[in-house]
């Protein structure tokens, strides 16, 4: 093992393409200072691929087969510690294939982007004990991402470090980072360029209406024809790789000259930037980029759990609108677009909420962490 190069493995779970994003935003963020040996592992998906599959489908479908079912089930678990029955009985799903990944891969530093078994008592490849850290990629605290042999922990907030602290995790344990983005997320784009890129009129404000990353987001046809009735207005579907979706959408909208529809978007940046106004769900990630971006949000009736608490939080820090119904959604929208004082005051609580570079701070501290640490790779 090289001094200046340390073995890291980041985990994360396919539940949804957020987890994935902030380990690849690390990974950037890592071989950007020349450190390679970084590997990401859908830990899950590699112990147990059936299980996985059909646990992926169930949750990608919640949102329409069950959105009550599935807040039931998270606020029953909210609360539930790391050394109850049932917490002990999910982390055995994929203990086994961990262990033994941990065995072949004898990393320095273990990085979750996702609530995952943890296995205590590991050592590196020279004998050093192996480092662990979590970043929670939501707004809100669930008790799976809590466990006692954690070494540190990276949150979006103050408020969700006194949660954590309150669990009985040390606050020197627990930095407020913010949610690690790409680093195109920071990066200065042209808005004419962009505008030319998808067939936008550069005068008129861009609404953009994104599904998520795998198109679940309810009524979105029925959004876009309310939206539609305001002439100022450029709208932009986002349909995810939900391919029936954009289908159905191309057939209502065929034609519609302020009208773009569009599958999976890499460069979602891109589009963020030039927007006026996003409606979305509210997953973590993308409601950290459009912080990022200053980009004002209205959440259309979010989904029992995580996103629910997500809305509800960031509604009441002033960064986000939630609608319940489509003429409440279309409202906001034209307040937004049409009224300088509503957008700017938006953006002003994001920027309040904003903690700069999320992926350099953590980058940066697991380093240092693995440096300062007596039996540490650098020590």
């Amino acid at each position: 093992m090289s001094e200046a190069n340390p073995n890291i493995l980041i985990l994360y779970a396919s539940y949804g393409d957020g987890h994935l994003q902030v380990a690849k935003a690390l990974q950037q963020r890592f071989s950007r200072l020349g450190i390679e040996r970084v590997k990401l592992v859908d830990l899950l998906a590699e112990a147990h691929p059936f299980m996985n599959a059909v646990t992926r489908y169930v949750y990608l479908k919640s949102s329409t087969l069950g959105p009550d079912l599935y807040g039931w089930s998270f606020y029953l678990t909210q609360h539930l510690k790391h050394d109850t029955a049932f917490t002990k009985w999910l982390n055995r799903f994929g203990a086994r294939k961990f262990k033994q990944m941990l065995q072949a891969e004898r990393p320095d530093a273990i990085i979750y982007t996702f609530p995952l078994p943890v296995v205590s008592g590991l050592t590196s490849h020279n004998g050093t004990a192996v480092r662990t850290y979590t970043i929670l990629t939501d707004f809100v605290l669930h008790q799976r991402w809590i466990h006692p042999d954690i070494d540190k922990y990276y949150v979006a907030t103050e408020q969700l470090k006194r949660q954590i602290a309150a669990s009985g995790v040390p606050e020197h344990r627990i930095d407020v980072s913010g949610i690690p983005l790409r680093s195109a997320f920071s990066e200065p784009i042209r808005r004419q360029d962009v505008c030319r890129k998808y067939g936008l009129e550069p005068s008129k404000p861009v609404v953009c209406l994104m599904a998520g990353a795998y198109g679940v987001l309810k009524h979105i046809s029925g959004m876009g024809h309310a939206l539609l009735h305001s002439d100022e207005i450029e709208l932009v579907f986002v349909c995810g790789r939900n391919k029936p979706l954009r289908e159905q959408i191309e057939a209502s909208f065929d034609g519609h000259p302020r009208v773009r529809i569009l599958g999976y978007v890499e460069h979602i940046h891109e589009l963020m930037a030039i927007s006026s106004c996003l409606i979305t769900k509210a997953g973590g990630i993308t409601l950290s980029e459009a912080l990022a971006m200053r980009l004002p949000v209205i959440i259309f009736r979010p989904l029992p759990g995580q996103e629910k608490e997500n809305a509800r939080f960031l509604a009441q820090q002033g960064a986000v609108e939630i609608a319940q119904r489509p003429e409440e959604l279309t409202s906001l929208v034209k307040r937004i677009v049409s009224l300088p004082g509503q957008a700017e005051r938006m953006k002003g609580a994001m920027e309040e909420l904003s903690h700069g570079d999320a992926a350099e701070a953590v980058v940066s501290d697991v380093l240092e962490g693995l440096s300062r640490t007596k039996s540490g790779i650098f020590g």
